[in-house]
């Protein structure tokens, strides 16, 4: 199973330009999947909140956490589902993330998840040191992919 992601990512208490450890929450939106399960799963949307992962806009990307999620399926016939994941940010290379973990609870239970997020935290003007000074940036748009099994 793999799916594509896109939605908002949050920061608490706001990317500066000094280290800080950050909340991060992602908020997805219903993405595409493409489904080798045989489940008939259309479509996902992942949520997930990672704790203490230190971020700044001079160093540049997100440090490694710890988190857990929920992958929200839609099925052609529209039923949905939901699956908890238990999840780690392993790395990250300027904005991109690279998230592994596995299914806890739900559709996929015990396999492995994998995933890429990318989140727009420089976009825009220099949006991350333009922000740093009120408070830091809060408020980011992420994309990537992501796959279990």
């Amino acid at each position: 199973m793999s799916c594509t992601a896109a939605g908002e990512t949050h920061f608490s208490p706001g990317v500066q330009l000094f280290p800080l450890p950050q909340q991060i929450a992602y908020e997805g939106k219903n993405s595409g999947c493409v489904d080798n399960s045989g489940v008939g799963i259309r479509e996902a949307k992942i949520s997930a909140g990672f704790r203490d992962v230190i971020i700044s806009c001079v160093a540049g990307g997100f440090g490694t956490g710890s988190g857990s999620g929920i992958i929200e399926w839609t099925l052609d016939d529209g039923t949905k589902l939901s699956s908890q994941v238990d999840l780690r940010i392993d790395h990250t290379i300027l904005n991109t993330s690279s998230v592994s973990g596995h299914v806890r609870q739900g559709p996929f239970q015990e396999q492995s998840f994998s995933g890429e997020f990318t989140t727009a935290l420089f976009g825009g003007a220099g949006k991350c040191t333009a922000g740093a000074p009120f408070g830091g940036v809060r408020n980011a748009a992420f994309t990537g992919q992501f796959s279990v099994g």
